[in-house]
């Protein structure tokens, strides 16, 4: 992404914990599928669907199709006990391949249900073998099958396995996921990771995160110790980067289930209905995977909706994941997510106020506007944004970030630069926010070029960011820190380390994390691409990252996994205090990854190793 304009917006909201200097980190990350938590703001049903009387929405969502004859059989149940509700029968089939032109797809779209995407050949994993473009071809060839059903538009995709595998990878969001087709064809949802509801959510009662004996009631379910395709207490839509929507999945899947208890187990209905009930109490969504493998019968199926209606009669909402993507984009964007060329419209999605409900800034009703969310009121209230940040000559391409525990900031440099404070429902003027020592405007100051990159970060995690500039072809960077007394930027005396950039030349990702891999407080520094692989250790604002545990050219030594390679996303993330990688050349590695651990990061030496 390239940041040739950026304004700078200060939101003042209600006070905020000390340590949420970064809690808007996740709107600078290139791709991370796993960054929200139990504490980050929540996307509530109320919000996005439509309607005042519904809580929590289910979509039953099956899997692996192939021969449309069995699945009528199997789900033929399940469909009529659904249309028994409201005259639908909303059921999502993620579908390998069909014969488009098969009676039975005309009739289960009449009915209500959606034909979604799941790869042609079902790989498992996704990427392996050293072939990235076989594993581009079976998603899109699926795509555009799906789209050749006559009445059907696709919108979403579950990964083959995700449910028993680490077959996610942050390379498939951004390499094939955001892309579109040859055909012009793409999706906007996701349903691949899952979310476990754990003891450690205090909203839920205890009797419905515990079993009788005592243990954690979902977390049995994780089918082994390093399966890392999960979230916690978050079962509420989110975006991964600007293209995709994450429905996560609840756990059990039926495969889950099976695997721990055996097929067609009393206990898995039970734990899916209390599943149930703890997200009605969370307001989120209820995404349920199963098969028609044996493993959960239709009868158990129509059991658990059987719970939905006797309990949560007209609270719970079953949909398809299209109404629900038809949805979350009128009721709560305002507009799709991606256009019809396939690019993303770039809504941000932040909690402004800081009251644990996510707010919005999209083009909704076509211009755009900071929403926020009432939820005692259950509605939205619209506030304008200044005239600068909707005009056609200022695209909305910002960064954000917290100042003194209270705020939040947005950055545009384009020669044109503008502070901005929201007080009381109105935009307030303030140049301060530009400005160096009180008296120099720090941002004409520095060259407005295209290529140049700003960053909020808070990098001591003291609850106010620091202002990080820089230019990735001279690798020539400028890091600044608020003066809270003097209400002004000033320059601190050291940038990012030597060899390392946020973005390269073209703007695209250059493999820099910030990662407290320490756990010292502060964030450190984990650099790696095709040219040079490092980890600085973060010391003061006075010195900056001058504790290099490791620094080398990768020709010369490469201890560390590439997070990017030439621009392209190489599959990592952080997960439980670890690297991990998932691409098409880690499938033959235990559980399908490359794995290190933070303590393996630290003890990486610069000593060279041993040749013995």
């Amino acid at each position: 992404m390239r940041w040739c304009a950026c304004v700078l917006l200060l939101i003042v909201g209600t006070s905020l914990r000390a340590d949420d200097g970064n809690r808007f980190a996740y709107l600078d990350a290139f791709c991370d599928p796993y960054y929200v938590h139990r504490e980050f703001a929540k996307l509530t049903t109320p919000q996005w669907v439509g309607d005042d009387r519904v809580e929590a929405v289910v979509v039953l969502a099956i899997d692996d199709m192939r021969d449309p004859a069995r699945y009528e059989t199997y789900l033929r149940p399940i469909l009529d006990r659904l249309k028994q509700i409201d005259g639908r029968a909303p059921v999502s089939i993620m579908t390998c391949s069909v014969d488009p032109q098969d009676e039975l797809l005309a009739k289960w779209l009449k009915e209500g249900l959606s034909i979604e995407c799941h790869t042609v050949d079902h790989p498992c994993p996704l990427l392996q073998g050293g072939d990235f473009d076989k594993a581009k071809s079976t998603y899109e060839r699926c795509v555009d099958l799906m789209c050749q059903i006559p009445g059907n538009t696709p919108v979403a995709f579950r990964m083959p396995c995700c449910d028993s595998r680490n077959t996610p990878s942050p390379r498939f969001w951004t390499e094939i996921f955001n892309r579109k087709t040859a055909a012009g064809n793409f999706l906007s949802l996701d349903s691949s990771v899952f979310c476990v509801l754990t003891p450690k959510d205090a909203s839920l009662p205890r009797e419905l995160v515990f079993d009788a004996n005592g243990a954690e009631r979902f977390r049995k379910y994780i089918p082994f110790p390093s399966f890392v395709n999960t979230i916690e207490d978050y079962p509420y839509p989110y975006l991964i980067g600007d293209h995709c929507w994450e429905f996560p999945c609840i756990v059990p899947s039926d495969w889950e289930a099976q695997n721990l208890h055996q097929p067609n187990n009393p206990k898995t209905v039970e734990d899916l209905k209390t599943a149930l009930d703890a997200v009605v109490v969370k307001q989120g969504v209820f995404n349920l995977v199963f098969h028609p493998h044996g493993w959960i019968r239709n009868d158990q199926v129509v059991e658990l909706i059987d719970h939905a209606e006797k309990k949560h009669a007209g609270t719970v909402k079953f949909l398809t994941f299209r109404e629900a993507l038809q949805r979350i984009e009128s009721h709560f964007l305002g507009e799709p997510l991606r256009n019809s060329l396939g690019e993303s419209n770039k809504p941000r999605l932040l909690d402004v106020n800081g009251d644990g409900i996510i707010d919005v800034i999209s083009r909704f009703q076509g211009s755009r506007q900071l929403r926020l969310w009432l939820p005692t009121e259950k509605r939205w209230q619209t506030c304008d944004l200044p005239n600068s940040l909707v005009s056609p000559s200022h695209p909305l391409d910002v960064c954000f970030g917290i100042l003194e525990g209270k705020h939040v900031i947005m950055l545009r440099l384009n020669g044109n630069c503008e502070g901005w404070r929201f007080e009381d429902g109105a935009w307030v003027s303030d140049s301060r926010l530009v400005q160096e020592g009180g008296n120099s405007d720090l941002l004409r100051q520095l060259p407005a070029q295209p290529s140049y990159v700003c960053r909020l970060h808070d990098i001591d995690r003291n609850g106010s960011c620091e202002l990080i500039y820089t230019n990735p072809a001279s690798k020539e960077s400028h890091i600044y820190a608020w003066d809270a007394d003097q209400r002004h930027w000033r320059k601190l005396p050291f940038g990012l380390p030597h060899e390392t950039a946020l973005v390269d030349a073209h703007g695209q990702d250059a493999g820099m994390r910030f990662l407290d891999i320490d756990k010292d407080g502060d964030d450190d520094i984990l650099y790696s691409n095709e040219t040079h692989n490092s980890l600085h250790r973060f010391h003061s604002l006075e010195t900056g990252w001058s504790n290099v545990v490791f620094s080398a050219a990768r020709q010369v030594d490469a201890r560390i996994p590439m997070i990017v390679r030439q621009g392209s996303n190489n599959g990592a993330w952080f997960h439980s205090e670890h690297l991990w990688v998932q691409n098409e050349d880690t499938s033959r590695l235990p559980d399908g990854v490359d794995r290190r651990s933070f303590q393996e990061l630290l003890e990486t030496s610069s000593e060279p190793p041993s040749s013995d």
